[in-house]
């Protein structure tokens, strides 16, 4: 029998994932009540075609409670929502691709945050995030801006379960930020480039 060494836990390294992603790549401003928290990322066959930015939400007075842990501080409130970069085209709806962006990260953020009473994978389970995926692809979107290092940007916005998703084409992206409707009055929803 041989005994080895468990391996410690290290955080991915985000810069140099990004940097393989390639600019251009958006976050939030910086800004008191907000800290990055990290990034997921959406892989098929090898190249990367979405990078997603969380952060850590501060409460009034600007602390973000964040506690010890085994993969090192954790805050107590996550920002309720989040923002995609994606290549055009990548969620491979066959749509426009701004709106088809918006409605994936919109039905993932909403069938995410919103409680299902029901048994994981049951009839009913799948029932409720089907009308869910239904609701937002029904969903009529109006004509909105996004901030973006100063400079406004066309895009499109739709609200469901209090959930608002705004998406737009920027400079070879598309950019869709989707945050709770509360969160929102809590920062400053301007974008900045982050690569």
């Amino acid at each position: 029998m041989h005994l080895v060494e468990r391996a410690v836990w290290e955080p991915p390294d985000d810069e140099a994932r990004l940097v393989e992603f390639g600019p251009p790549i958006f976050g939030f401003v910086p800004q008191p009540r907000l800290q990055e928290r990290g990034w997921s990322w959406c892989t098929s066959h090898g190249v990367t075609l979405e990078a997603e930015a969380h952060y850590w939400l501060a409460d009034r007075t600007g602390n973000f409670w964040f506690e010890d842990s085994p993969a090192g501080p954790v805050g107590i409130a996550e920002l309720r929502g989040f923002i995609f970069t994606d290549r055009p085209g990548s969620t491979n709806r066959g749509g426009e691709p701004v709106r088809d962006a918006l409605n994936q990260h919109l039905q993932y953020v909403v069938m995410n945050y919103t409680k299902n009473p029901h048994e994981f994978g049951s009839k009913e389970w799948a029932d409720l995030h089907t009308r869910q995926q239904h609701q937002v692809e029904q969903s009529v979107a109006q004509r909105a801006e996004l901030t973006v290092d100063r400079q406004l940007y066309p895009a499109i916005s739709v609200t469901v379960a209090q959930f608002c998703a705004t998406a737009a084409a920027i400079s070879g992206r598309v950019v869709t930020v989707v945050i709770h409707e509360a969160d929102i009055e809590k920062i400053e929803t301007v974008l900045t480039r982050r690569l």
